[in-house]
């Protein structure tokens, strides 16, 4: 189970990236434990993650976890939350509903506008994670819980790979050739048996 021990303050986000230093905590905090769970917590996996946690939680960290800390997570971390603040800071909930907050002499971006620099913070942070996999499988003898991640139903194995790509399932059957001459209708594709290739 997940605690709410986080890794990170709001305030080593902001002296570490452009998020102003009015932003209300309370706004931030819920982003840094998503962003924790969601790609810290599998790029750890379960047995590892839960024993930064205890370290954080009672203050005594080892040499090796404060290298794991300070070297590693802390950087893919705040950009990880980064990219998820552009809408969290952008709409909020009220008894109306969800509304998007605007001042006065400002510039609401475009929903593009948000996207473009949510996906340049994850970029950033993909970079960090996959940097932090490999330390940890370069020295996975030093982090023996990185391997033994645990047997239960809800143990996270360790993700293999920091970046994510989208998926494209091509518009041509592989044995198409380029000129057209010997397409396969989608029938002849994609029912039965017969196979694209």
């Amino acid at each position: 189970m997940s605690k709410n021990t986080l890794f990170i303050s709001v305030q080593s986000i902001k002296d570490r990236t452009g998020l102003h230093a009015n932003v209300d905590e309370k706004l931030v905090l819920p982003e840094i434990k998503t962003a924790q769970d969601m790609y810290i917590l599998p790029a750890l996996g379960s047995a590892l993650y839960n024993e930064l946690q205890t370290a954080v939680d009672a203050n005594t960290y080892t040499q090796l976890q404060t290298t794991l800390l300070d070297d590693y997570i802390v950087d893919c971390l705040i950009y990880f939350v980064m990219s998820e603040l552009p809408q969290g800071l952008s709409y909020q909930f009220y008894n109306k509903g969800l509304i998007r907050k605007s001042g006065e002499n400002q510039e609401n971006p475009s929903m593009q506008d948000m996207i473009d620099v949510a996906n340049r913070y994850r970029a950033r942070a993909e970079f960090y994670k996959q940097r932090l996999i490999k330390y940890l499988k370069q020295n996975n003898a030093l982090y023996p819980n990185y391997l033994n991640f645990g047997s239960g139903i809800d143990s996270i194995k360790p993700d293999n790979e920091g970046y994510t790509v989208s998926m494209w399932l091509g518009d041509a059957c592989c044995n198409d050739d380029y000129e057209g001459k010997h397409k396969k209708t989608f029938e002849e594709r994609y029912q039965g048996n017969i196979g694209c290739c």
